[in-house]
């Protein structure tokens, strides 16, 4: 009997045996068969080494750079065209466009700062010279003093009309700027810029020189609209290096040349104030302030301002 029962374990032990091993098969067999049924999903796909390229990148950049700018200088020039003749002919320094503010019959008054648009002063230096009279001739424009090489920067945004070599000028940049005003930049000793090229306030567009008719290193700038020059103290104070306004009226009051034959100019000695001024040239303090651009009644000796 024990003999039975003990064959009966090893018989049961052995069928157990056969019975996982078969069983594994089984399951290898069906997990083999299921890994082999699942197709590749990257069989038609043709794997290729990208290199990323910063040259490439780079010159897309400068692509789309180089059309906006081109975009830009179309805008600029079409605007320019409404303030000037279409036939402009770009060596020509100054020019005349005859209109109403020209005239003298109209006012215009012009945004110098907005949104948009920001203001650098050229350069931080010392006023030499002002608009006005001088040694028998016209001055057009404001004289700082500087040193050859120093950094001078684009007032406004604007686009370069005008950047070369002129008799009496020197090494010239003229800027044009979408509120229709320009400012010139001479003496300089080198330019930095090229005509057509579009500068944003404050980029540098040439260095301090002495180049021209100069008597020593100085940045000579000008204003003008339509070519009629506006004294930049007008507009610019030359102490703390601002803007006095934020706009600005062009008119007979404050463009030199609509009433020319009529302009007076006078050098404010010690002691002497807006009133007597006023009293000595026939007209009102009031309209020697809109002449002059003036905030205050606030003058100083060896300054020269325009009374009528």
């Amino acid at each position: 009997m024990r003999k039975i029962l003990k064959y009966n374990i090893l018989w049961q032990s052995f069928v157990w045996i056969v019975l996982c091993l078969s069983g594994t098969l089984s399951l290898k067999a069906q997990s083999d068969t299921v890994i082999t049924s699942i197709p590749n999903p990257y069989a038609d796909i043709e794997f290729l080494e990208v290199f990323e390229s910063r040259d490439d990148s780079s010159s897309a950049r400068r692509r789309l750079l180089e059309d906006l700018e081109e975009e830009e200088i179309s805008e600029l020039w079409q605007l320019r065209e409404s303030f000037a003749y279409t036939s402009f002919n770009p060596n020509v320094l100054h020019y005349r466009h005859p209109n109403e503010v020209i005239n003298g019959n109209d006012t215009v008054w012009i945004s110098l700062v907005d949104s948009g648009r920001v203001y650098t002063h050229p350069y931080r230096g010392r006023l030499t010279s002002p608009f006005g009279f001088r040694w028998g001739r016209m001055h057009y424009g404001t004289d700082v003093g500087l040193r050859i090489g120093d950094t001078i920067r684009a007032a406004f945004d604007g686009i370069v009309r005008i950047a070369q070599r002129n008799y009496s000028y020197g090494n010239i940049v003229i800027l044009f700027h979408k509120n229709g005003l320009e400012t010139y930049y001479a003496h300089m000793s080198r330019l930095l810029v090229h005509p057509n090229q579009v500068v944003k306030s404050g980029d540098p567009i040439g260095l301090g020189g002495n180049t021209g008719r100069s008597k020593g290193p100085h940045l000579h700038l000008e204003v003008r609209y339509l070519g009629a020059p506006i004294d930049p103290q007008y507009i610019i104070d030359f102490y703390s290096y601002k803007l006095k306004e934020e706009r600005f009226p062009v008119c007979k009051e404050t463009l030199y040349g609509v009433s020319s034959s009529g302009a007076r100019w006078h050098k404010i000695k010690s002691g002497e104030t807006l009133s007597s001024i006023a009293r000595k040239y026939r007209t009102s303090v009031n309209q020697i302030r809109v002449l002059n651009g003036m905030k205050s009644n606030k003058i100083r000796a060896g300054a020269t301002i325009r009374v009528r």
